[in-house]
């Protein structure tokens, strides 16, 4: 296993001084996505508190390396900037694969994090995931010529699901070569999923000890009803919040709620 570096990583510092004394935000995206997936919710605690976002390994404007997308790499990679930033604790939340992560992470330093919230994340294995991703890649002729082809591309299709078009539209920038295509690494991605996803991770959820908030879409395919509610009852000090009129990018799709019940969850913690 080899760390990037932080000076590799792109991350953003938003909000209060770390000075402050008040304990940091973390936010991790999920596969295929970057730091500013978290647009509709770092700017409603810079007030409040430090706010970090980054580019996970093989994402955005971050190293991508050929190997090493295990939930454990992205977790080193983590905890190496955040001792180079000097943040010894923190809350992490993790969407989709960034759950995984943080999970991960909450498990092999768990002095760092105050608590954990995973959000539309789950712990159950899921052998279709690699098929899946494997299908919506193939989906998209990336690369395209230059930018007007791909937005002629994506006018016409994902008119089912726009938010997934517009996620994936997102993830595509001009090359040097002109053509526009992933900002992500792909064979990263696969390895992303099929190391974490189809993973059974209930174990090492149920002998965490941070407090744990589920955010659960109830639109959601990526996680059932079902597994949420078992989420809720492995351990004593986790809190399921289900929100109405969300998929599984709930944070970008009800993001009033989102926060609501984040900051909710935040203050409990802090109070205790």
């Amino acid at each position: 296993m080899s760390i990037v570096p932080p000076d590799q990583l792109h991350y953003r510092l938003l909000g209060l001084q770390l000075s402050s004394g008040k304990t940091p935000l973390v936010l991790l995206h999920g596969v295929m996505g970057f730091a500013a997936n978290w647009g509709k919710v770092w700017p409603a605690f810079t007030e409040e508190r430090p706010v970090l976002t980054l580019d996970q390994r093989g994402h955005g404007r971050s190293a991508k390396p050929a190997t090493g997308y295990s939930p454990t790499d992205y977790a080193e990679d983590l905890k190496a900037l955040l001792d180079h930033l000097g943040i010894s604790n923190a809350h992490i939340v993790g969407h989709s694969m960034g759950g995984r992560v943080a999970l991960r992470f909450c498990s092999l330093f768990p002095n760092y994090a105050r608590s954990l919230t995973l959000e539309d994340s789950g712990v159950e294995p899921g052998a279709g995931g690699v098929k899946w991703l494997e299908g919506l890649l193939a989906g998209v002729p990336a690369p395209f010529a230059n930018r007007d082809e791909a937005k002629a591309f994506f006018a016409t299709h994902f008119l089912d699901d726009p938010l997934t078009g517009s996620f994936l539209q997102a993830n595509l920038e001009t090359k040097p070569d002109g053509k526009f295509d992933w900002r992500f690494y792909k064979p990263g991605m696969i390895e992303t999923v099929r190391t974490g996803r189809a993973t059974d991770a209930q174990e090492e959820f149920r002998a965490l000890t941070q407090p744990t908030l589920v955010v659960h879409g109830a639109r959601s395919t990526h996680l059932s009803a079902a597994e949420a509610s078992r989420m809720a009852a492995a351990r004593p000090n986790v809190a399921l919040t289900t929100v109405e009129g969300a998929g599984h990018f709930v944070h970008a799709e009800q993001s009033v709620a989102f926060n609501a019940a984040l900051k909710a969850f935040l203050a409990d913690v802090e109070a205790k």
